[in-house]
């Protein structure tokens, strides 16, 4: 019994705003973060002996004192950039259905993602701390949902796009470098294609889309965690016709749509660029160009990102010592962990402390605000 009551249903009133907008138990969820965190920090400490232990810790950590800082506080803004663009890419698709966002709050659900999705085995925790988050603040749930679908949507067009780019322009060095890694990328970039299928077919199908709210509500039904499935029922029934409107709105803004894969475009890309000027830093600028080392990039993030590790951490470092082995020559150890100081250990150590803001700050009533201009409304009649 007491593990039923700890089950959201609406009304307790131990449970705060967000946990009764979202059905998660917030506390629960937190403790399980927790752990991972200790996992992922577990997995650092080994990684980090792997590459120390047969190699000069005092030649590398020579090396990265040796380098180019201004090369280095570039790699930094490349990452900041890649954040601003997917908190941009957030904003944008919230005007979509009529909520305007201020810039701070779409950095802080951007940095909620990167937080929680890097703590998490394969990135599974990212949206739905967003999403928790987001009602919170009183975004609808249906809003909500539709937001964290576009830009799912479009990040996912532009990862593969990207890396299936990226990949035929460099293959002839990957598959002299490291053939095996096909068969990773392969895995990889079905999984995100899949994904990106499957988001379309809900956000565009409302059959879709109700046969899989059908589906989760009958799972719950059958362990007993939701009691009342006709009330239920009802709830799915307005929450589709809300999405649905949404989509209408998404559809008679096809410029903004057009904004948001442009932006996530360019976040996609501005991760990518990290490594370039990693190379820079040490002083090498000949034997590959800026377009060579992207698309090396692209192709390792999709080969290692579906790996069930938190924040990839031990595959992705592995990873970069194969496929950037030629590109740094007597470097790579090092570039490795400069690399992933910038583009991964020092974002996430940055995130959670936007994370641990937005989990003591008050919740904001994004709700409350007026929802489209003048000027909106005539373009998006409802």
């Amino acid at each position: 019994m007491a593990e039923e009551k700890q089950l959201y249903d609406g009304t307790d009133e131990n449970f705060t705003e967000g946990e009764r907008r979202t059905g998660i138990p917030e506390k629960k969820k937190l403790k399980q973060y927790a752990f991972s965190i200790l996992f992922m920090a577990a997995l650092i400490a080994i990684t980090l002996y792997v590459i120390f232990r047969d190699n000069s810790a005092d030649e590398i950590l020579g090396t990265l004192r040796s380098v180019d800082l201004r090369w280095v506080l570039l790699g930094f803004v490349a990452m900041f950039a890649c954040r601003i663009c997917q908190g941009l890419a957030i904003g944008i698709s919230a005007r979509c259905i009529g909520t305007k966002l201020t810039f701070w709050e779409m950095l802080q659900y951007a940095f909620v993602d990167v937080f929680y999705s890097g703590i998490t085995p394969s990135s599974t925790g990212g949206q739905p701390m967003q999403f928790f988050y987001m009602c919170r603040d009183r975004m609808s749930i249906s809003g909500t949902t539709l937001v964290l679908f576009t830009t799912n949507i479009a990040f996912q067009i532009s990862l593969v796009v990207v890396a299936l780019a990226m990949l035929i322009y460099k293959w002839s060095y990957i598959a002299a470098t490291a053939g095996g890694v096909f068969a990773l990328f392969a895995v990889g970039f079905l999984m995100h294609f899949g994904m990106l299928l499957l988001l379309a077919a809900v956000l565009f199908s409302e059959n879709a889309l109700h046969r899989l709210i059908n589906g989760v509500v009958s799972l719950l039904a059958r362990l007993r965690i939701i009691k009342n499935t006709e009330k239920v029922d009802k709830s799915v029934a307005r929450y589709i016709s809300e999405v649905k409107r949404g989509v209408e709105l998404v559809r008679n803004n096809p410029r903004r749509f057009a904004a948001i894969l442009l932006v996530t475009l360019v976040q996609v890309l501005s991760y990518h660029v990290v490594p370039y000027f990693v190379y820079r830093s040490f002083g090498l600028n000949s034997e590959f160009s800026f377009l060579d080392i992207v698309a090396i990039s692209a192709v390792l993030f999709v080969s290692v990102s579906f790996m069930p590790l938190p924040g990839t951490v031990g595959a992705a470092e592995r990873g970069f010592v194969v496929l950037f082995g030629a590109v740094y020559p007597g470097h790579v150890l090092a570039a490795t962990l400069l690399s992933r100081f910038i583009n991964f250990y020092m974002m996430l150590v940055l995130a959670g402390a936007v994370s641990i803001y937005i989990q003591l700050r008050k919740p904001h009533n994004i709700g409350a605000r007026p929802a489209l201009t003048a000027r909106e409304k005539r373009a998006n009649p409802r």
